[in-house]
């Protein structure tokens, strides 16, 4: 993993987000998306906010998607080999870039048909611990038309990031980004790299 976690930073560094496919095998890729779907079909799943603590609102014209918190104490063994996966790269991180993560959290997101999240950053004006933010995507396709792009805004450049299944996107917590409307189904797993 080390050439994938290299690839990661130095797109970091020089384009403002790192981004690569496959570091999802075929088979992690699959349960991942069973599990995801499992815990949906199951009405585990709520309607997505924006804010934290006490400023948590719910406004459907910025963002309206569903989400899953993933828990370690209650992952399956799927979920479990993804948060070591993850583990190892923040361990990566903190050796050569001393870069002070010091946990880091998930969630499933589902966009179903006409969902989207309008332009905003992850990290909190009230709390600056998100540091870097990941995204994986889990659909089972995606095609060009099917909407669900991620789009990344640095200086005056907008970089649109396609949905495809596999692929791993890795920005700074504080970059202004979107996710354009969804024509299908669109599932993602999406976490926050923490400082203390």
């Amino acid at each position: 993993m080390f050439e994938t976690y290299e690839t990661l930073i130095h797109g970091l560094l020089e384009k403002g987000f790192g981004s690569v496919d496959h570091w999802l095998s075929s088979e992690e890729l699959v349960g991942l998306r069973k599990s995801l779907l499992l815990r949906y079909n199951d009405d585990l799943f709520h309607s997505a906010g924006i804010g934290n603590k006490d400023n948590l609102q719910m406004i459907k014209k910025i963002r309206n998607d569903h989400i899953y918190w993933l828990d370690a104490a209650i992952a399956n063994p799927c979920e479990k080999e993804f948060l070591q996966k993850v583990q190892g790269f923040v361990n990566h991180l903190n050796q050569t870039c001393f870069a002070g993560i010091h946990n880091f959290e998930f969630q499933y997101a589902v966009y179903e048909k006409g969902s989207f999240y309008k332009k905003h950053v992850d990290r909190f004006m009230n709390d600056n611990k998100r540091q870097f933010s990941l995204v994986f995507y889990l659909s089972e396709a995606w095609n060009p038309g099917d909407g669900g792009e991620l789009l990344l805004y640095s200086d005056d450049m907008t970089t649109t990031i396609q949905p495809i299944p596999g692929r791993m996107v890795f920005f700074r917590s504080d970059l202004p980004h979107e996710v354009v409307t969804s024509n299908i189904q669109r599932l993602s797993l999406t976490g926050w790299m923490k400082s203390i």
